[in-house]
């Protein structure tokens, strides 16, 4: 029996037709399978806050964070004044570093990349050091901060699509796309961070916010690699005036940014 729609005349014995129920029975499948297409595992409507879990973190954060994001999660810790930019504010749950849309709360596998890898270009360190299970409770305490991570839905993460190649042509065409969409008015003509609309730019608490300099050595603040600026394009970074490109760009378009803004990097 196969599922190539072809039909053909059968003498059927009485002692057979059992067995050509069974055969029917295929061939309904097969022509479900072939119409319908197959159902998505769906994402959990919320992620609840695990209480024994936020109350080990409890600790690992009065350990090693409190300083900087304050005892209420709200980023004025003691070290907070003297810091350039300031402390994540848990409390309202706005995340620069996320693999979900602009707007949504992340995943917590995204806490986990920005506690394991630290947040480059601030004060913010990496503690992949304290191990995986430290690491698990101190992001259910954080969680625990803000209301919006029991009341907002999930949000499904979205697509990073495989890297094109770098080529010369590739950053030549990523310099066109980094024109057409006038990241040179933040950013500046040569990606040096000194566009004409800086002085205008502020992040989610009304601080003077410096675009990225891609002509400088320093780390980009959402990891380093490739995939991660290509990340921040298609997600933004919440809290701060860089927007989400998704939607205004194709996949190898992004890519050949992407290419382009590397190049310019000493």
């Amino acid at each position: 029996m196969h599922c190539n729609g072809e039909s053909r005349r059968v003498a059927v014995h009485p002692r057979a037709r059992a067995g050509l129920v069974a055969l029917a029975v295929v061939a309904v499948s097969c022509v479900v399978s072939q119409t319908t297409p197959p159902v998505q595992p769906s994402l959990p409507a919320t992620l609840p806050i695990d209480p024994p879990s936020a109350r080990r973190g409890a600790l690992v954060y009065e350990r090693n964070c409190v300083a900087c994001h304050g005892d209420r999660g709200d980023g004025r810790g003691i070290s907070a004044p003297y810091l350039v930019p300031k402390p994540r504010n848990f409390v309202s749950a706005v995340y620069k570093c996320r693999l979900t849309p602009t707007g949504s709360l992340p995943l917590p596998s995204d806490l986990r990349r920005t506690i394991d890898n630290g947040s480059h270009a601030t004060a913010m360190p990496g503690w992949k050091v304290l191990g995986d299970a430290q690491v698990d409770d101190v992001i259910e305490y954080i969680r625990s901060f803000s209301p919006r991570w029991e009341k907002e839905k999930v949000s499904t993460p979205v697509d990073l699509p495989p890297e094109t190649a770098d080529t010369a042509e590739s950053r030549v065409h990523g310099r066109a796309v980094y024109e057409h969409l006038l990241c040179g008015s933040c950013h500046g003509p040569r990606g040096e961070g000194n566009g004409p609309a800086v002085p205008t730019l502020h992040d989610e608490s009304g601080a003077p916010i410096v675009p990225f300099d891609f002509t400088s050595a320093r780390q980009l603040r959402c990891g380093a690699e490739p995939i991660d600026l290509y990340r921040t394009f298609v997600t933004g970074l919440d809290g701060t005036p860089m927007p989400s490109y998704a939607g205004q760009m194709k996949p190898d378009e992004g890519w050949d940014l992407v290419h382009y803004l590397m190049s310019l990097r000493h």
